[in-house]
């Protein structure tokens, strides 16, 4: 995080750990979205750089306070590089140079907002009962609705139990009161 861009190589001489170890590690982190290749502004020989993404930040930031404090410091060394640039404009950040202050801080209450939800995330995976079961039913049938043969499954039940039917339509129509009551409070700090 505080050199920019490194190589395998590079990594080693700055951490002297060995490149087999490297290697795996940002294999691992490459795969989980963590990290990603950067285009190399070096001249010579064509050099495979690798550097955060916002995934990436959100849970290094979530892990390690020193990079938490110093987050805004992080975002102005990164935005320097295109594809954080890019991935930065996909969240919907201004990465105009005059407003990197805003969005500097604007980055750190994403940060922490944003690392907040993957500990949530982790404490599901790890099996800790912090949500109700019917939310996690909910989210269960979010992730099945993208396969045809679950879609189906679900009309079907949905069709034929009232009780199912009631549940749902109540779980939505409360989704759409409380994003209906945010979209207003938002509109009135304006």
């Amino acid at each position: 995080m505080d050199y920019g861009p490194l190589t395998l190589y590079s990594a080693n001489n700055k951490t002297r750990i060995s490149i087999g170890t490297l290697h795996r590690h940002f294999r691992q982190l490459s795969k989980t979205g963590k990290i990603r290749v950067y285009e190399s502004n070096k001249k010579g020989r064509k050099k495979i750089e690798y550097g955060p993404t916002i995934l990436g930040m959100v849970t290094f930031y979530r892990k390690d306070k020193k990079l938490a404090k110093n987050i805004e410091n992080y975002f102005l060394l990164w935005i320097e590089n295109k594809e954080f640039q890019k991935e930065l404009e996909s969240e919907g950040f201004d990465v105009a140079t005059d407003n990197l202050k805003d969005s500097k801080h604007i980055f750190r209450k994403y940060m922490n907002y944003f690392s907040a939800v993957e500990q949530q995330i982790e404490n599901i995976r790890k099996g800790e009962d912090i949500i109700s079961h019917d939310i996690q039913v909910f989210l269960g049938v979010v992730l099945l609705s993208s396969y045809p043969h679950y879609q189906k499954l679900w009309t079907e039940l949905y069709n034929n139990l009232p009780g199912m039917q009631s549940s749902c339509d109540n779980y939505m129509q409360n989704m759409i009161k409380t994003y209906k009551e945010f979209k207003k409070n938002q509109l009135d700090t304006k």
